[in-house]
């Protein structure tokens, strides 16, 4: 709880010191124009014409320094003095969107853009609203005079001087410069010249006595509840649930309704919301639909105006301002500007002394108007509600002795602090370790300066780039909430993309090394590490995350430093990650770090830019001569297969050959000496069966007749029945 509150001063203070020295100024010229600018002389311009009473009704207010807050009275003052109620209704929508202080206030925590986008969009909101609330008004046709008799009959009894805030040092006619009358006193006319030292004295008293009063106690809410805003919602609140579009902007504009804001303390409050993520179109709308619609307000118009010309005031307001807020949005996505990044700049050409000087004096400024105008009434309500609740009314003896008592108990629990999982605590007294390990859960050590703790991290791996462009370098370190305030973005997200455009993103110098071959490589390399020993991580060494970037870059340097680069870019690329790995790890671990190195990894390795080309072309050389060594060698392996191939398979018909050869000689030689032993045995029958073989083989296809021998048959008679050679005939 301490931490928080002590984070939401850290807010405050740094929003409030940004934009001081601008709402300064914008006070000063606030008083400039008070004195030099005679209020009852715009009078005459706000009763005539239902147009042009509405165009000079939001463009006169432009010069008046008046907030939301005190717009009223003299927005009313005006239609009694015989402005119609177009122009009432447009001098209180536009008065305060116009004004210096809020101009001022929204380039010190905004942007230029939004700084020239609000006020066009006030007076454009203030004539659409006017416009309006003319065509239904029913005295819009009334001559200047009528309506002025109308306004006194109509307002007889009811005080017109309607303040949000307690005016204790002015009276009606003094405040807001109308009286009874109608038309512009003597002294308005002829007015007197004023002497230099007099004349600052006026500018003095209206800007930072009268105005700064109204505004004070309600600019410090603005900047606590911006801090409140920074402090406790988390980065990604509105981009993730009202990152844009209609969801958003009409969130806003019913909140604006019920929330009483000034236009000037909203400024730091919006900018806040924007840096966590809401879309500029919603705050657009925030600022505009706030200071005009709040309840305070619509109280006193349903008095004056009535229920049907309010409503369409409403409405108008509402429809305005979300077009407005869909322009805006449009207009920074055509421009591809980034309101993250854009916000809380002006600032920064502001020197950090002037910015504390200022928020000093704002500071002194704000105790002085305290002890002067007092607290508002809206203030002085709430304490007459704790009074009626619980009795106890309060009072300064009171209200300091309950301070007194907050911050005692604030301070003794300063002291309890949480460990999460995952984290190791340790406690500490008088800076001496007396707990060295703390399990996740409540703790309690002694308040400041008596004790302190100290949390680890053990189980998460932490990353560390190198030779990254220089706008991302560092960012995934960062395991923290992104610091976010109205003074600006302290880790803005880049924009790389306009448009169409690409634009390249230069790295760091230390991309560039030297190799072994004396070439230089740009490389961009991770390291990725963890906690191993939570004391020597804590008291060993000043700042671990330093000595792994030194140890790291150490090592990446020697390692390719001793290694070709036609090696790096191919076949040791792996051997590169893993060298560097074992040195860095010996070098911690030398120092008593208590990092255990995870892993180390070469992102990307190539020739820097200059020559990268002539670096491209001898690589397509090199692939061209590899690709035809590869297509040569291809083409003599398959021929060397081939003709081993054919090769065997001749050598192995000749061994088929070979063996069918033996095979038939020994299966001939078989065969004979069968028939030699069948010839042995009969060797006339074997003789006569050789000869017919023999016949047969000689006399293939030819018919024959065989007869017996002599010796066996004396007298044969051979009849032929049918012709030699026909079927059936031996």
């Amino acid at each position: 709880m301490t931490d928080f509150l002590l984070q939401v001063l850290i807010e405050t203070w740094t929003i409030l010191k940004e934009a001081s020295i601008f709402l300064l100024l914008g006070f000063l010229l606030a008083g400039v124009l008070a004195v030099l600018v005679p209020r009852m002389a715009l009078v005459r311009f706000l009763g005539t014409g239902r147009i042009k009473s509405v165009l000079w009704g939001a463009g006169l207010g432009a010069p008046l320094p008046l907030c939301s807050c005190g717009v009223l009275p003299m927005a009313l003052g005006l239609r009694r003095q015989g402005a119609t109620d177009g122009a009432t209704v447009a001098f209180l929508v536009a008065t305060p969107e116009t004004g210096v202080d809020s101009i001022s206030l929204s380039y010190a925590v905004a942007d230029p853009l939004m700084a020239v986008y609000r006020p066009l969009a006030g007076i454009v909101t203030g004539v659409a609203a006017g416009l309006a609330t003319n065509l239904v008004s029913p005295r819009s046709g009334q001559s200047r005079e009528e309506v002025s008799a109308h306004n006194y009959a109509v307002e007889d009894g009811f005080a017109l001087h309607v303040h949000d805030h307690d005016h204790h040092h002015h009276g009606p006619e003094e405040s807001h410069g109308h009286c009874d009358g109608c038309g512009p006193t003597m002294q308005d006319r002829a007015r007197p010249v004023i002497a230099f030292p007099d004349l600052a004295k006026q500018i003095y008293h209206h800007a930072f006595g009268e105005l700064f009063g109204e505004t004070s106690y309600w600019l410090m809410l603005g900047f606590v509840l911006s801090g409140l805003v920074a402090a406790a919602v988390p980065g990604d609140f509105f981009s993730h649930y009202l990152s844009g579009g209609v969801t958003s902007m009409l969130a806003m504009l019913l909140l604006s309704v019920p929330v009483y804001t000034c236009a000037s303390s909203s400024t730091p409050l919006a900018a806040a919301m924007v840096l966590k993520g809401l879309n500029p179109g919603a705050a657009l709308v925030f600022l505009l639909a706030g200071p005009a619609t709040n309840l305070s307000s619509l109280v006193v118009l349903l008095r004056f105006l009535g229920p049907r010309l309010v409503a369409v005031y409403l409405a108008a307001v509402g429809v305005v301002s979300l077009l407005a807020g869909f322009m805006l949005d449009w207009v920074y996505g055509h421009w591809g500007l980034d309101a993250r990044t854009t916000f809380g700049t002006a600032a920064a050409l502001v020197p950090e002394s002037i910015k504390v000087g200022g928020a000093i004096l704002f500071l002194a400024l704000v105790g002085r108007s305290a002890r002067q105008v007092g607290i508002p009434p809206e203030w002085s309500w709430v304490g007459d509600r704790i009074a009626t609740l619980t009795g106890v009314r309060p009072s300064a003896r009171r209200l300091g002795a309950g301070a007194v008592a907050v911050c005692f108990g604030l301070y003794l629990g300063s002291g309890f602090f949480t460990v999460q999982p995952g984290e190791i605590g340790i406690r500490l007294r008088f800076g001496e370790i007396v707990t060295p390990v703390l399990p996740p859960g409540l703790h309690y050590r002694l308040p400041w300066p008596f004790g302190a703790e100290r949390i680890i991290q053990a189980n998460i791996v932490r990353r560390m780039e190198f030779g990254m462009p220089v706008n991302r370098t560092g960012r995934d370190t960062n395991i923290g909430r992104e610091h976010l305030t109205a003074g600006g973005n302290a880790v803005p997200e880049p924009v790389n993309v306009t448009g169409t455009r690409f634009q390249k993103e230069s790295a760091t110098d230390s991309s560039s090394l030297l190799t072994g071959d004396a070439n230089l490589i740009a490389i961009r390399s991770v390291v990725q590490y963890r906690v191993s020993d939570p004391l020597d991580f804590a008291f060993s060494v000043e700042d671990p995350d330093a000595l792994v970037h030194s140890a790291t870059l150490a090592a990446l340097r020697g390692v390719v430093g001793t290694t070709g680069i036609d090696a790096i870019y191919t076949s040791a690329r792996s051997a590169v990650e893993e060298r560097v790995a074992r040195t860095v790890q010996g070098i911690l671990d030398r120092s008593r770090a208590g990092v255990a190195i995870v892993s180390f990894r070469l992102e990307y390795v190539h020739p820097p830019d200059e020559v990268h080309d002539a670096f491209r072309d001898v690589a397509s050389a090199q692939e061209d001569k590899l690709r035809t060594i590869n297509r040569a060698s291809t083409f003599a392996v398959e021929t060397v297969a081939q003709s081993k191939g054919e090769a065997d398979a001749m050598i192995e018909q000749a061994l088929a050959f070979k063996d069918q050869q033996i095979r038939r000689a020994e299966a001939d030689a078989a065969a004979s000496q069968v028939r030699l032993r069948a010839y042995l045995r009969e060797p006339e029958l074997t003789q006569f069966r050789l000869q017919l073989e023999t016949t047969e083989t000689a006399l293939r296809g030819v018919a024959k007749v065989i007869t017996p021998g002599a010796a066996e048959v004396k007298d044969l008679d051979l009849w032929l029945l049918k012709p030699p050679g026909a079927s059936g005939s031996k």
